[in-house]
């Protein structure tokens, strides 16, 4: 039997599935579901714990943003951010620094799969680094389903 796959969620994916965003919410939860079922394992980077607290805070108290922080990280796994990390997600010259350091972190894990509704941001990701295929979660889904 080989090892279940390992997927990075962006920060979208992740606020999609807590807050049930429309239309998005659906394939989050099947990513989710899939992770409770032990198909695959679910990773977030280091720094997005603290940005998805802030965004929870945004619409929820600080006591619900907090058990909703608690909820994740009994779920998911972290990808550590250490400097080199952050040094990678520098040299990939990307626009949005945070997804450089998502992409370096998963990089950095062996993780070989980051999903995020933003496939396009992560292009010169693509092009840069050969081992992350960056998935829609469209894609992630019928990939885990095909799997089963």
């Amino acid at each position: 039997m080989s090892p279940k796959p390992a997927f990075l969620l962006d920060i979208n994916i992740v606020m999609d599935y807590l807050q049930q965003r429309q239309p998005w919410y659906p394939l989050a939860r099947i990513l989710f579901q899939a992770e409770a079922q032990e198909q695959v394992d679910l990773f977030i980077a280091a720094n997005t714990v603290a940005t998805i607290h802030y965004l929870i805070r945004q619409k929820d108290s600080p006591q619900k943003a907090l058990a909703k922080i608690g909820m994740l990280l009994r779920r998911l796994r972290i990808a550590d951010v250490t400097g080199a990390v952050v040094e990678e997600a520098l040299r990939l010259g990307l626009d949005d620094l945070e997804d450089g350091i998502q992409a370096a972190a998963a990089v950095a894990a062996g993780i070989r799969v980051l999903v995020t509704r933003n496939v396009a941001d992560f292009g010169r990701v693509r092009r840069r680094i050969e081992s992350l295929q960056v998935l829609s979660p469209e894609v992630a889904a019928a990939a885990l389903r095909a799997a089963t």
